[in-house]
């Protein structure tokens, strides 16, 4: 038991501090007293106290971005609470004084990057009585440098937050659980080598070796902006990566760590620590919560509900004199029931017939969101066809269309109004609204009415009736043009830890009908430092086909380039079945033909899809030319490559949305990849209530980690945020931000245009879903 002494010891310190803070409490003091005690990020990033983690959650959707610097690390992390049970963080750190490697011409001098990905999963919820507890993985799937696990419990007494926990591997090195240790060379019967290509999950480690009690104590200040930490750390730092691999001395002249934070409103945290009693540390982050994110909207005011009164016929105006209306109308509505019907048919069409519909489908255009709104009448509906890129919320989009149509049209003779929505000119679902049940909602004429009480959403029929709209198909009509943006980036690679381009991207489609597209984009390459980007041919021993790693040429060597170029026809078989073929230039660095088939049927969980395609790579040195040699020479690093002259290349997919794990999609898809290899990508995504999507991806083949490379498997993870939250304007449109630690050539997709999933999104919303939080200025 001779380490369980200062442990013991080493607590009492600790408890004995907390009982100091207890005369900075009012003596009355509870829970109102303070300001409220929010969770805080440790310095590896997710909740915690510095080097050590607690059993704490942050808010469900809460994300947090931050950084913190010492003399020996700098870490970069990426945290989110995805469910109110489950953390997740993404992690780079850089190792100050060591470099990525010994060939300069390679890395330069970038440090040392490693990457790291934590969890950590809630058991118990906080009680009167209990803790909130939770058990976590630090370094989940990286190369081990900072690899451990923990069971952490912590308790909230007034401004008071305890927690007690006990660590294994990096968390626990000190050992002070464990009676055995005896030197770093055996370093209780744990594995804690460094996995040099890195991306291996090694859960043969978990909960092994050496074990060590940690603990701590967070303090709310009466002051709200500021709170403060003490730690009792539960490592030694005698195993870490500098200290084994660089010989560099990181001494351990206290156990506990102190800190103080200073909190600037709800967006961001300065953190600055007193480590191992010889380090400062300094940290900053910034968080905003996925769920409770909105914007305030200045749409065009939905109109109010005015319908048009029918034609009214008097018997006067069918020819008989006034005195005898009162005696006669009984025998005379029998006798010119059908004169009257067809007269005030005709006194309707005349009506009609004096409604500019073309400015009704501008309106249905600016006002409801149905761009190119063709309308189509007939004697008892009017059907509207167009593509609704505004309102996330279908029922807004709906009552605005049923309000400007009931406007423009008899209520006592249409009985119907029709709303076909398409994408890409494809009809994805058909809404229809009973024009009674509408004006009844529309008039408020019961209790929480609301449009969806009127509308019934099915599969898309056909038209009826006459076209009203003009049937402009002149080129101006089916020539589009968008300017945007575009910025790609990757981080932690061997040659900069940051890497990234800016352009602009010009695109341009004539659709010659409604299945038959041509479409391109070029991108002009503002500024880039890629040209620090040295993986041509690695020295790794890898003998992979290049087919991302050249990304230099593409990018830094072409200024301009034609990234797109592409024929596209899109149609359904059946009603649940659509499919698409598409065949010329159709990325950065592939073309090639395809086609894609997807069976989605409406409102369910599931969609299952497959694709083929036939690529060749382009040769970055030519606009539009192809390799034609598989193998290659680089003169600058005097080494042999290999390139794709021609592959197959697709997958089988399944989509699922789950009922009973709601705002989630599991994609799974099987095939073959750009270099050959074979295997499976599974992508998990999360909706928070605001509309931002997090997701995360990861893809395993027939390739082992030697032949991959660093990294072992490709891995990315996304946000996706619809652009409304940063617009005071509804739209559909959406920025989409992604991180791949490693760029390597195993398990590369092609880059279509089009994903059939995502063109029928209307059949059960996912990108384009209503925002639970959004507000509306109308």
């Amino acid at each position: 038991m001779k380490k369980s002494t200062p442990t013991l010891h080493a607590f009492g310190r600790l408890s004995a501090l907390s009982l100091a803070l207890l005369p900075l409490l009012h003596v009355s003091a509870d829970e109102f007293s303070y300001p409220t005690l929010l969770p805080s990020q440790s310095d590896f990033g997710g909740v915690g106290l510095m080097q050590m983690p607690s059993g704490r959650m942050a808010p469900e959707g809460e994300f947090n971005f931050a950084t913190s610097y010492n003399d020996e690390y700098q870490h970069f992390s990426a945290s989110v609470q995805l469910f109110p049970w489950f953390e997740t963080t993404i992690r780079y750190t850089q190792v100050q004084d060591l470099l990525y490697s010994d060939d300069p011409n390679f890395s330069g001098n970038t440090k040392y990057t490693d990457k790291g990905i934590d969890f950590k999963l809630r058991v118990f919820e906080e009680s009167d009585w209990l803790p909130e507890t939770s058990i976590g993985i630090r370094d989940f799937g990286g190369t081990g440098l900072f690899d451990g696990e923990f069971i952490a419990a912590t308790k909230r007494i007034g401004p008071l937050d305890f927690t007690l926990g006990i660590g294994w591997g990096y968390i626990g090195n000190s050992g002070n659980l464990t009676s055995d240790k005896k030197d770093l060379n055996y370093n209780c019967d744990r594995d804690t080598s460094y996995g040099g290509k890195g991306g291996t999950v090694d859960y043969q480690r978990w909960f092994k070796g050496c074990a060590a009690l940690f603990g701590g104590v967070e303090y709310q200040t009466p002051w709200e902006p500021l709170r403060l930490k003490v730690e009792y750390d539960g490592n030694d730092y005698q195993s870490d990566f500098p200290v084994v691999r660089g010989g560099i001395a990181m001494p351990q002249d206290s156990k506990f760590n102190y800190g103080m934070l200073y909190r600037f409103g709800d967006w961001g945290d300065l953190h600055l620590s007193y480590e191992r009693g010889n380090t400062w540390t300094l940290g900053f982050s910034l968080q905003t919560n996925f769920n409770t994110l909105s914007q305030i909207k200045r749409d065009p005011k939905s109109p109010k509900y005015k319908p048009v009164a029918a034609p009214s016929l008097s018997i006067a105006q069918k020819g008989y004199p006034q005195q005898t209306e009162a005696t006669l109308k009984s025998k005379v509505d029998n006798v010119v029931s059908s004169e009257k019907q067809s007269t005030m048919v005709a006194a309707t069409e005349r009506f009609e017939n004096t409604v500019d519909w073309n400015k009704v489908a501008q309106d249905l255009q600016t006002i409801a969101g149905y761009a190119n709104a063709k309308i189509y009448i007939d004697n008892e509906s009017i059907t509207v066809v167009g593509e609704q890129n505004k309102f996330r919320d279908r029922n807004e989009a709906h009552q605005r269309a049923a309000t400007i149509l009931a406007n423009n049209t008899d209520v006592s003779r249409i009985k119907e109004y029709r709303l076909i929505e398409t994408r890409y000119s494809q009809p994805i679902t058909e809404t229809r609204i009973d024009a009674q049940k509408f004006a009844q909602v529309a008039t408020r004429s019961y209790l929480y009415a609301k449009t969806a009480d009127a509308s019934v959403i099915g599969i898309p029929q056909l038209p009826q009736g006459q076209k009203v709209t003009n049937e402009d198909r002149d080129w101006l009509n089916q020539l589009s043009f968008d300017l945007s943006p575009t910025m790609a980036q990757s981080f932690g690679g061997s040659e900069g830890f940051y890497m990234f381009s800016i352009g602009v991207t010009g695109g341009a489609s004539y659709r010659f009908t409604d299945n038959f597209e041509f479409s391109s984009s070029i991108y002009l390459n503002l500024y880039d430092n890629y040209d620090e980007f040295l993986y041509d041919v690695p020295p790794d021993g890898t003998d992979l086909k290049r087919v991302r790693t050249l990304v230099r040429q593409y990018v830094h060597d072409n200024p301009i380039r034609v990234n797109n170029l592409q024929l596209t026809w899109m149609d359904s078989l059946t009603d649940n079945i659509s499919y698409q073929a598409y065949a010329g230039y159709l990325e950065m660095m592939y073309g090639g033909v395809g086609t894609e088939v997807l069976y989605r049927p409406l409102n369910s969980q599931w969609a299952f899809g497959i694709d083929m395609n036939y690529v060749k790579q382009r040769d970055p040195d030519s606009m539009f030319g192809f390799f034609e040699d598989e193998h290659q020479f680089d003169p600058l690093t005097n080494r042999p490559y290999r390139v794709q002259t021609g592959t197959f290349t697709g997958h089988v997919s399944a989509y699922y949305q789950p009922s009973w794990f709601p705002n989630t999609l599991l994609r799974i898809s099987a095939g073959q990849y750009l270099t050959e290899d074979k295997g499976v990508t599974v992508d998990f995504s999360k909706q928070f209530d605001s509309g931002v999507i997090v997701g995360a991806f990861a893809t395993k083949t027939n390739l082992s980690s030697e032949e991959y490379g660093e990294g072992s498997f490709t891995k990315g993870f996304y946000i996706s945020v619809p652009f409304d939250l940063m617009t005071i304007k509804s739209t559909h449109s959406r920025a989409t931000i992604s991180w791949m630690p490693l760029t390597r050539d195993g398990g590369q997709t092609l880059g279509r245009k089009y994903s059939l999933y995502d063109v029928m999104d209307a059949r059960d919303p996912w990108f384009t879903r209503a925002s639970i939080t959004s507000e509306s200025v109308k």
